[in-house]
């Protein structure tokens, strides 16, 4: 049984299900490696820590702008991590009060694109009072 015959996908969905599926079939995945990889996700500098790193090499402070880049990645890796493994606590706790949220998950990016929709059409109609007045 592979994983896109769980439920309704996509073709995109059971792309990617069938991938990790293929991938991680028989290996667990542990906390350290989850974490991990949060932390990789968020080691990758902006282009604002780069222009910090360039203006210290500019100024010679090599070692202050290493220090500056690495607390900036540092945190935002960790705060990349904390809001995962919050985000996944409260979709456990939320599954477990409310049963399968499969469905309004599916939902979800409609929902999503038709509140864009308003937005863009608020600001539309906000543009046009404007030129006209």
């Amino acid at each position: 049984m592979s994983a896109a015959s769980v439920g309704y996908q996509d073709a995109h969905e059971q792309a990617h299900a069938d991938e990790i599926a293929r991938r991680f079939a028989g290996k667990p995945v542990s906390t350290a490696q989850i974490a991990l990889f949060g932390l990789t996700g968020g080691l990758m500098p902006c282009p604002a820590s780069v222009t910090i790193l360039l203006l210290c090499l500019q100024l010679k402070r090599v070692a202050l702008g290493l220090t500056l880049v690495a607390s900036f990645s540092l945190g935002l890796a960790l705060s990349l991590v904390s809001v995962g493994v919050l985000a996944a606590w409260g979709a456990q706790q939320l599954g477990q009060r409310l049963g399968n949220l499969d469905g309004l998950a599916r939902r979800l990016p409609y929902l999503s694109s038709l509140l864009m929709l308003v937005i863009a059409l608020v600001m539309m109609v906000q543009g046009w009072r404007q030129l006209a007045a």
